[in-house]
């Protein structure tokens, strides 16, 4: 198998960062002194980028002379926020969820996420073994669903297409067919096929549970948001970027150039990622087959901002839905693409 506890560990992090770095607010932010500035992040393919960038000395690169940025490892999503509330760290990771409804109604204020530079755009897939399932609408009452937690982005993507395709009701129904449950134990449950009848899965999940030629993808993220949707980004409060204004554009110029270097040597990459989280069975050559399928989704792009954010005031989960994905972002990153 593709997994271990190491890697359940890994991606679990991964989906709760994504999912709730930003749910409760930064009181009160400070400046990182000039040559100390610590970037949070969690665990999980999905942070390769910043990974890559620390190997490579690629924030040091892009710095001004005397300007110092490290990554700074949280075991888990409550520990970042934390520390981004005590102006411990610069900038934080966020699912996109979470970022929209960490700055509503904020505007203008210091403790205002902005969105300094994109990390990735993993897609996420919802998955089936079952032969009589095709489409979201053959899932009885009975099936359940497999999400890593009630406020993974999982969630929200299973909203919004089950809303465009039966409306509220139908996002009534499904929404009592969720279960929450670790990423190794739904892939087991999927392949079983007991009482798990779908499961929305990330990489390296989603590859694990595909070499099973019973297994058949129904919807993806993508298809849910008409379009590739950041997973995970960075933010940082705008106080913290009055202070460091050159922060944004150090970070995404070196995500950018760690993408790239993905890209281009996807054999590497993979090497810095087990360097970085050391794994008993998932070697060097699983996570380049890996790399080498999701080369195009890593990189400072932010992505879904609008679709995301127009769904999250329909369901009442924003005041205000920005008008442009460039309102959310830092200068250096709105001459960029996005959407």
């Amino acid at each position: 198998m593709l997994w271990n506890r190491t890697a359940a560990l890994a991606l679990g992090l991964t989906a709760l960062l994504a999912a709730g770095v930003a749910e409760a607010q930064p009181r009160r932010t400070r400046a990182q002194p000039a040559d100390a500035i610590k970037i949070g992040v969690g665990h999980g393919i999905g942070f390769l980028p910043l990974y890559v960038a620390a190997d490579l000395k690629l924030f040091d690169k892009h710095a001004a002379a005397g300007l110092r940025l490290s990554l700074q490892r949280f075991a888990n999503a409550e520990q970042l926020r934390r520390a981004l509330a005590r102006g411990e760290i610069a900038a934080g990771a966020f699912g996109l969820t979470a970022f929209l409804r960490a700055r509503d109604g904020k505007r203008q204020a210091p403790e205002e996420m902005v969105a300094v530079s994109g990390i990735t755009t993993l897609p996420l897939v919802l998955l089936t073994a079952r032969r009589e399932i095709k489409s979201l609408s053959d899932l009885k009452e009975g099936d359940r669903i497999a999400v890593p937690s009630a406020t993974a982005p999982q969630v929200t993507f299973l909203r919004m297409q089950a809303e465009r395709w039966f409306g509220g009701e139908g996002w009534n129904r499904l929404r009592t067919q969720l279960i929450a449950m670790p990423h190794r134990e739904a892939v087991d449950a999927l392949l079983a096929q007991g009482s798990v009848a779908a499961y929305f899965a990330s990489p390296p999940f989603t590859q694990a549970a595909l070499k099973n030629p019973k297994v058949r993808p129904l919807m993806t993220s993508v298809e849910a948001a008409g379009g590739k949707t950041s997973f995970l980004i960075l933010a940082s409060p705008r106080a913290v970027l009055a202070a460091q204004p050159q922060l944004a554009g150090v970070l995404s110029k070196a995500v950018d150039e760690a993408a790239a270097a993905i890209r281009k040597d996807p054999r590497a990459a993979a090497s810095i990622w087990l360097k970085y989280e050391p794994s008993h069975t998932l070697d060097a050559r699983a996570v380049e087959a890996i790399l080498r399928e999701l080369k195009d989704d890593f990189g400072s792009g932010i992505y879904g901002v609008e679709a995301m954010a127009a769904h999250l005031r329909r369901a009442g989960r924003l005041q205000e839905a920005p008008a442009s994905w460039k309102d959310v972002v830092a200068p250096v990153l709105a001459r960029g693409e996005g959407s």
